[in-house]
């Protein structure tokens, strides 16, 4: 004669009674779990239908294309968080689109040229870089940001980022025996803008760190660099030459150069000022 259980409890699905009898409980166990299971799948074949009859009763009054909207809408708002994503990680400087440049206080680049590089961003793709140099105020830091503004716009990652202030973020990391991942990190953008090289601080450690920067991304990611000074300066930016050389070769070897001229616009905006004050 068996005995009845001593008492039943209830763990996620499976209800288990307790029973002297180990074999019994066993038994039990399989046999109420495998009926939840069976219930759990009606359900959901029970929810399927009910939905694939909804959207055929919708689809059967003329609904397919209020379907199609709302999926659109859907589709919509998560591309246009994507971006705003991007844009808050790109530490790009506010306002500096293409909109609000004067081409015409500029020469040696042209708006065709600049849309053209935002267009068509398959250089993007190759890892390829893009050098702007150009005396200090001509507006090389605004080109070099309208440009992020469009790739991000594109769907691209983009970071910018002063030159001094990347070599120091390295230098902490180097420090911290973690340069390696730190570059490793800065991978999943595409671009990286890196501003006005020229001020990077001639010391072992920081043009050690910029090398090492600049070697990474070699045909694995787009730098774009402002400087103020000519390859022909940039031996006041590291403290060997051959370095200078190393970097040198890897930046131009895949690489759009664009020499910017003009009068600077902190220049002009201060005269203007002292005019207008007289």
């Amino acid at each position: 004669m068996v005995s009845s259980p001593h008492c039943m409890t209830k763990t996620g699905d499976s209800l288990s009674c307790h029973s002297p009898h180990p074999s019994i409980n066993l038994v039990m166990t399989k046999s109420v779990t495998q009926k939840s299971k069976t219930v759990s799948a009606q359900k959901v074949t029970l929810k399927l239908s009910c939905n694939v009859a909804l959207f055929g009763n919708l689809a059967a009054f003329g609904a397919a294309p209020v379907l199609a909207h709302v999926l659109h809408n859907v589709l919509g708002t998560r591309e246009d968080k994507r971006l705003q994503r991007y844009h808050k990680e790109s530490e790009l400087p506010p306002g500096k689109t293409l909109t609000s440049f004067d081409f015409s206080a500029l020469e040696g680049v042209s708006l065709q040229q600049i849309n053209a590089l935002i267009q068509n961003p398959h250089w993007v793709e190759q890892g390829e870089n893009l050098l702007l140099f150009g005396a200090s105020g001509i507006g090389k830091t605004h080109l070099a940001s309208s440009i992020g503004y469009g790739l991000v716009e594109a769907g691209i990652r983009v970071r910018f980022s002063s030159a001094t202030h990347m070599v120091q973020e390295l230098q902490q990391a180097k420090q911290n025996l973690g340069l390696a991942d730190a570059l490793v990190k800065l991978d999943k953008f595409s671009v990286l803008i890196l501003d006005d090289l020229g001020y990077v601080k001639k010391t072992a450690q920081e043009t050690s760190v910029l090398f090492e920067l600049i070697a990474h991304r070699y045909e694995r990611g787009t730098l774009i660099i402002t400087s103020n000074q000519a390859f022909k300066d940039w031996d006041h930016l590291f403290d060997d030459s051959i370095i200078t050389v190393a970097a040198i070769d890897r930046l131009v070897h895949h690489a759009t150069i664009m020499n910017c001229e003009g009068e600077s616009y902190r220049r002009k905006a201060s005269l203007k000022r002292m005019a207008s004050a007289q």
